[in-house]
């Protein structure tokens, strides 16, 4: 894969929102990375050409933050001659960020520690992290949430987030040699009042609205 060179050296401080913060913790959970060259992080955004206007969307949050607008990549993979397309932005190199490398990270590897219950507890946090890396099954009113590359341990650790700052219960199935996050039926009501409102309209199908679940399975 050919990656262009992408790395801004803007540095700058923000005093961060909550709303802000919220996202990246989102994010973090989700797609998004944190990289670290020198002594303070930036966040990197990036996601596929069908998810433009959710990309535009974290913009419009972090717009302050941000050292410029939303572009265009695009990446060609030397084995098969595809060329991907991509939108991306990143933050500038800020201090603020240095607490969630801390939160998130140990070394180059994302982590989850039992200090995310402090700070995962927005709403909004869990739309994001739904958005980046959750999906709707098809034969039944359920959520999976992709979070494959972490362990076992980590994985309690989330579902004990879910339970104790969202009252959602969740179960940790296994999927090959990983493990991910299930959402019942049982709680999807739950999840839909605490969520609908953050879920932008280009994002919908991860959280569809009940009668359109049902309307497909009548049809079906």
């Amino acid at each position: 894969m050919v990656t262009q060179k992408w790395w801004d050296n803007t540095v700058g401080s923000v005093n961060l929102t909550n709303e802000q913060k919220s996202l990246i913790v989102g994010t973090l959970l989700g797609d998004g990375c944190l990289e670290k060259r020198k002594k303070n992080p930036r966040l990197r955004i990036d996601h596929a050409e069908q998810q433009k206007e959710y990309v535009f969307w974290k913009y419009g949050i972090l717009q302050d933050a941000a050292t410029r607008e939303p572009h265009i990549l695009h990446e060609k993979d030397r084995r098969s001659g595809k060329t991907f397309t991509r939108w991306y932005f990143s933050t500038k190199t800020m201090p603020e960020l240095d607490f969630y490398h801390q939160l998130f990270y140990r070394g180059k590897k994302k982590i989850i520690s039992e200090e995310l219950a402090e700070h995962l507890t927005n709403p909004l946090s869990l739309a994001v992290w739904l958005m980046d890396d959750g999906y709707k099954r098809n034969d039944c009113d359920a959520l999976r949430l992709s979070t494959d590359c972490f362990s076992f341990e980590e994985q309690v650790i989330l579902q004990n987030c879910l339970d104790k700052n969202f009252g959602i219960s969740s179960k940790i199935h296994r999927k090959g040699k990983a493990w991910n996050l299930y959402i019942p039926q049982t709680e999807m009501e739950r999840v839909r009042i605490l969520l609908h409102r953050h879920i932008i309209p280009s994002m919908s199908y991860k959280l569809p609205p009940r009668n359109d679940f049902a309307r497909v399975q009548r049809a079906g």
